[in-house]
């Protein structure tokens, strides 16, 4: 499975303390969805001649280069604008790395937010990417397996895309984003001085499409849905999260499908739904076909995380999942603690593929705590399964896991292949009599691209080739 984003530099950029840059036009013939004007190429979004701080509109040009600067406040859509990013984009952070405004410190980490509509439409042939543009700043996969103390990828460069209560639609596609979750302004209305949410949603009005994305390297959640009604399709989420925070995590207000996303070395669960928040209506996490491994082990507290969790109040559906090395199978939580229980009588699952490595990992299939039981169409689906039974055979990943891994530092894909081999025993056994909740138009533009259907084959990858493309 190779990464399929590269940055390609022509010539070479010298970037200022200032973050002053050269506006260099870039002739291209473009049939791609705009509005508004077009952003100048090279332009710095959270500046305008020295503002500290920004409103967009318009569009970002496909195949340019613009920069979010450390020494400025946010990029702000105003309520009623829209920002069109077309294709081949590349957003860079940029900045002093040490000293007085370097990235990532305290009121320099500055993100997107939206108050109006954000279109992001990368395509597979053209990806966007946002990320740091200081190499000296990157994580070096050649450094695999890494402590995840020193592993640049959990530092928290910037702030993300944060959506505002009003906000319009946020639709992203094939689109890589790295080193998110950096610390919110101290004057922030949510979150201030703490770690954002890497994209955080909380109009319950609004539509939130994630598809076909690559998400690597967050502080905490990458994903909060807090109001919005959501497709979260094909997307590769790699090291989220240092010492807390879910791939996704659902909360009040938010309705919808997370299906064909592979996980590897997330710190809590891959996908979590509670009904904090007070917003209406309930939370609800539609989970099917999903590929998830080594989660759960950086969780700073002791029982919590690990692939799939429905608690306070949160409901929904969990099929076709396969879970590899996870440090807690599937958990409903039925009350009896302080957390309180997800609601039960709206909670259905099975057809979960659990595989481990250890007893460890194998008696906690169903989780102590909790009141997940296992179901007759589950592989391994009790915690009396024998460690490294029913290996699903992927293309390439090493299992049965050597004695001596770490999976704390187990979180990364590098040139792993997460397809099944035509010997597992995961193709055929998926279910296939539930529909997604659609709760997103089908649009190129405005919308999902694809619901894609559950598969007969478990997990995130058919043999017919669809799901994840990655």
């Amino acid at each position: 499975m190779k990464a399929i984003y590269r940055i390609v530099f022509f010539g070479s950029i010298l970037l200022f303390v200032s973050c002053s840059k050269n506006h260099q036009q870039v002739s291209i013939s473009s049939q791609e969805f705009s509005t508004g004007s077009f952003i100048n190429n090279g332009d710095t979004l959270n500046s305008k001649n020295g503002s500290n701080g920004r409103a967009i509109e318009g569009t970002l040009k496909a195949g340019q280069t613009y920069y979010l600067c450390s020494l400025y406040a946010d990029a702000t859509i105003n309520a009623g604008d829209t920002l069109v990013v077309q294709s081949g984009v590349q957003v860079l952070i940029v900045g002093p790395t040490s000293g007085a405004g370097a990235i990532g410190t305290q009121d320099h980490a500055p993100g997107i937010v939206v108050n109006g509509t954000f279109l992001c439409l990368g395509t597979k042939t053209s990806p966007n990417l946002f990320t740091v543009a200081d190499a000296s700043l990157k994580s070096n996969p050649a450094n695999d397996p890494q402590d995840p103390n020193t592993d640049p990828a959990f530092k928290g460069y910037w702030g993300g895309i944060q959506g505002g209560a009003g906000s319009g639609d946020i639709i992203i596609k094939w689109t890589r984003f790295e080193y998110m979750g950096g610390l919110a302004p101290l004057s922030s209305p949510t979150r201030a001085g703490e770690e954002r949410y890497g994209i955080f949603l909380t109009n319950p009005e609004a539509h939130f499409v994630l598809e076909d994305c690559w998400l690597y390297g967050s502080a905490n959640d990458m994903i909060r849905p807090a109001g919005c009604m959501y497709e979260i399709y094909r997307n590769t989420f790699e090291k989220v999260g240092f010492s807390a925070g879910e791939c996704v995590n659902v909360k009040s207000g938010s309705t919808g499908d997370i299906a064909y996303n592979v996980v590897v070395g997330g710190t809590g669960n891959a996908f979590k739904t509670d009904n904090a928040g007070g917003l209406s209506p309930q939370a609800n996490m539609n989970t099917y076909n999903n590929t998830v491994l080594t989660t759960g082990f950086r969780q700073a507290k002791a029982g919590e995380g690990g692939s799939i969790d429905f608690q306070d109040d949160g409901r929904g559906d969990a099929y076709n999942n396969l879970l590899v090395d996870c440090a807690y199978g599937m958990g409903v939580l039925g009350g009896g603690g302080s957390t309180p229980a997800a609601d039960t009588a709206n909670v259905h699952y099975g057809y979960t593929y659990n595989y481990g490595d250890s007893l460890g990992i194998t008696t906690q299939f169903l989780p102590a705590g909790f009141i997940t039981v296992a179901k007759a169409s589950d592989i391994n689906g009790g915690n009396g399964t024998t460690p490294g039974a029913n290996n699903p055979q992927f293309v390439n990943y090493p299992l049965p896991a050597s004695s001596t891994t770490n999976f704390n530092e187990a979180d990364y894909v590098g040139s792993y292949n997460f397809h099944l081999q035509s010997n597992s025993p995961a193709i055929g056994k998926g279910y296939t009599s539930f529909q997604p909740f659609a709760v997103v138009k089908v649009d190129p533009t405005f919308g999902v691209t694809e619901l894609t259907a559950p598969g007969v084959d478990m997990g995130a990858y058919q043999t017919n080739g669809t799901g994840n493309q990655h």
